[in-house]
């Protein structure tokens, strides 16, 4: 039996076992692929695309959809042709729906899939019918360029209706448009005039095969604001080739009234302009997120990004999030050097400002066809910034290195302590595993932003999170993965948080006094999200009595309901006040025959004897979470005559017996290294003594 468990058995510590969690709901039709998201705030629906599928439910509550009824069919039409290609009959070779947008008012929906690496559009209405056949929507029925061939690829796609050419809507997405993938492109699709029919404008593209425009991008996300269009990418970096093969993050820029130029770029943006984005940690080397994995932009906020980055495979694992604000961007592109390599095996240096013409490349004008043909040769060849695009402070808003994210959504909320309140930014990240991370970010009253780490979900464990959306007005993020849908609710207090300091520091939440829960924030609880009001629950923290027996062990639980992290177990500690009143924080390392912290962050005592009586405090960032107060009971030879006593002297039986075993175990490996060669033996040494053990507690 293992010896944690032995050790629970004898300490009366209950292991836990994983319950239903309210506040999350699940919803899964089969496993058909839900990697696309599309969130109708106006008419409380969830749109979902998924393997030959498009589904759509009900936003107050997934669970109340029905997986039949709630949802479109949509095959593949070219499945035989994807076979005869080598590509896989079950999933390949199937319409994995990649792209859906709103059309004007919402009331219909645009539509893009794989369709088994051909890959195909349509408009559907907004109740997942198709359209009559008398109803024609010009420049739809092939997804060329506007979604990818490849189910694994990573694309984005926009339906935009305003400051097109013409005043015409159009598609613009960045994927591939190739079968083979050498052709990666930001693309708009032809430009038709709705109510006639007729083609108004060709498409427009980044030039083709040109590694400066493009090199082998994955794109994470594409937003309209303004006059411009952004593009959000990670690619290999050509100006980092001389040196080696490396990724960057990028942002795109083009304006929407494009038309590209009269004889030079006629089919090609003639104002595409791209930058690279930092997001990293200071310092005299600065240590570089590069890849960036996803983008969120509020409905509501144009002027802030927020970004997941991750490192890259060959290098430490690690993670961040860092927000770019609209101004830096445009800055980068409007102020910033452009960047050049003179030739092949130069490096790449920024152009002198004298060589830039006028109108400064990248800059919106009336007709893009009136450049001269000066300044469109130099934005084809200078297509890249050498000004990189800052993220808005100093440090990533979080960073680790237990988790890679993949997905990213971002709420805001106003709270406060005595009704004092400020804007918080809570941002939902999701990881490989499945987890969400919960984080919150304000700013103090020095002008600071501040960040703390508020929880973490299991969501979608094991599967990796695939998508995720929210909804201000259900008050609930949704998350996918390719076997599940769940919607998990924005507002976690009562279910998540037992204790008031944890509480109180949720944006979201406030203690109760009177019934000793956590609820939904309200102005007569207690709230501290920024941390300002110490000892705001000292009155909601009584202290506990606790009996020991001499030569037991004794549990004292620390009331957090936290994932075991290195992040976490940083912030917790545990103090020990003596008869005399001397304060000592207790050292689990050089302690560990004494003292031992469960993965729960509780305290367990071993051997119990009277220099153990005294307080013991559990602090969460410097305030009290839990506070005991230990009496030992020091007769230790009169004769068992209650069940007390019997159980005292089974607790001594129970210490006795685990520190036996503890020997064995380490008589038995030290036997065993007898007969190990040299370096095994080192290995193994190694493995018994280090003190970054996968335990972190011990």
């Amino acid at each position: 039996m293992d010896t944690q468990i032995i050790l629970a058995l004898c300490l009366g510590i209950t292991l836990a076992t994983p319950i239903e969690q309210p506040y999350l709901q699940e919803l899964s039709c089969g496993q058909y692929f839900y990697r696309t998201l599309f969130m109708d705030e106006r008419n409380d629906a969830l749109f979902v695309g998924g393997m030959d599928r498009v589904y759509k439910l009900n936003a107050a509550n997934i669970t109340h959809s029905d997986c039949d009824k709630d949802m479109v069919y949509i095959p593949s039409s070219s499945t035989v042709n994807c076979i005869s290609k080598g590509k896989s009959a079950d999933f390949d070779c199937k319409n994995h729906i990649r792209v859906i947008q709103p059309i004007a008012d919402g009331s219909r929906l645009y539509v893009c899939g794989t369709n088994a690496h051909q890959p195909k559009d349509h408009v559907l209405y907004a109740n997942l019918t198709h359209l009559a056949r008398h109803e024609f929507y010009p420049g739809v029925g092939d997804g060329i360029a506007k979604c990818p061939f490849d189910p694994e690829d990573n694309s984005t796609a926009l339906w935009v209706e305003e400051g097109n050419p013409g005043g015409h809507p159009a598609v613009y997405s960045g994927t591939n448009a190739e079968f083979t993938k050498a052709d990666s492109v930001i693309f708009r699709g032809d430009i038709f005039d709705i109510s006639t029919g007729r083609r108004e404008y060709t498409f427009k593209r980044t030039i083709k095969y040109d590694s400066h425009m493009l090199d082998k991008p994955d794109f994470v996300g594409s937003y309209e604001i303004g006059q411009h269009v952004f593009f959000f990418f990670r690619e290999t970096s050509v100006e980092f080739l001389n040196c080696g093969k490396t990724v960057y993050s990028r942002v795109a820029r083009v304006c929407k009234n494009d038309v590209g130029g009269k004889n030079i770029l006629n089919q090609n943006w003639a104002t595409y302009l791209k930058a690279r984005l930092n997001c990293s940690l200071s310092g005299e080397v600065p240590f570089f997120f590069n890849e960036i994995q996803d983008i969120y932009k509020s409905p509501e906020d144009d002027s802030i990004f927020h970004a997941v980055f991750a490192t890259g495979s060959n290098g430490l694992s690690g993670s961040a999030i860092c927000s770019f604000t609209l101004d830096d961007l445009q800055k980068t592109f409007d102020e910033g050097k452009f960047k050049e390599q003179a030739t092949t095996t130069s490096i790449w240096l920024p152009v002198p400002s004298t060589r830039v013409p006028t109108p400064r490349p990248g800059t919106c004008v009336d007709d893009t066809r009136n450049l001269s043909d000066t300044v469109l040769n130099f934005i084809r060849k200078h297509p890249l910034m050498d000004t990189i695009a800052p993220h808005d402070q100093k440090e990533p808003v979080f960073y680790t290195s237990d988790a890679i994210f993949t997905k990213i959504v971002v709420d805001s909320v106003n709270a406060g302590s005595y009704g004092k309140d400020r804007p918080f930014h809570v941002y939902y990240a999701g990881t490989l595993d499945g987890r969400v991370f919960k984080i919150s970010r304000w700013t103090n009253e020095q002008g600071v932003y501040e960040t703390r780490l508020l929880d973490v979900f299991e969501v979608t464990t094991p599967y990796r999170v695939e998508a995720m959306t929210l909804s201000r007005k259900v008050k609930a993020i949704y998350v996918t993965s390719d076997h599940s849908i769940k919607q998990l609710s924005v507002e976690v207090c009562a279910s998540r948080y037992t204790s008031c300091v944890q509480c109180v520091r949720d944006p979201y939440c406030g203690w109760d006094r009177e019934s000793g829960l956590c609820r939904p924030k309200h102005f007569s609880l207690l709230q501290d999200p920024a941390g300002e009001a110490p000892g705001i629950c000292d009155m909601s923290n009584p202290k506990q009595k606790v009996s020991a027996n001499f030569g037991g062990s004794v549990h004292l639980e620390c009331a957090l309901n936290l994932p075991s992290s290195k992040d976490n177990l940083a912030s917790i500690a545990w103090h020990h006040l003596d008869a005399r009143g001397r304060r000592t924080k207790i050292n689990f390392k050089l302690s560990r025959d004494k003292f031992i912290m469960t993965q729960t962050f509780g305290l367990v005592v071993l051997g119990v004897n009277e220099r153990d009586n005294g307080e013991y405090q559990c602090h969460y960032h410097s305030e009290i979470v839990s506070h005991y107060e230990v009496a030992v009971d020091a007769h230790r030879c009169s004769s068992p005559n209650k069940t007390a006593d019997y159980q005292k002297v089974y607790s001594e039986w129970c210490s006795e017996f685990q520190k036996y075993k503890s020997a064995l175990k380490t008589w038995e490996k030290r036997q065993n290294n007898k007969c190990l060669p040299k370096e095994a033996f080192l290995k193994s040494q190694n493995s018994v003594y280090r003190t970054d053990s996968t335990n972190p507690y011990v």
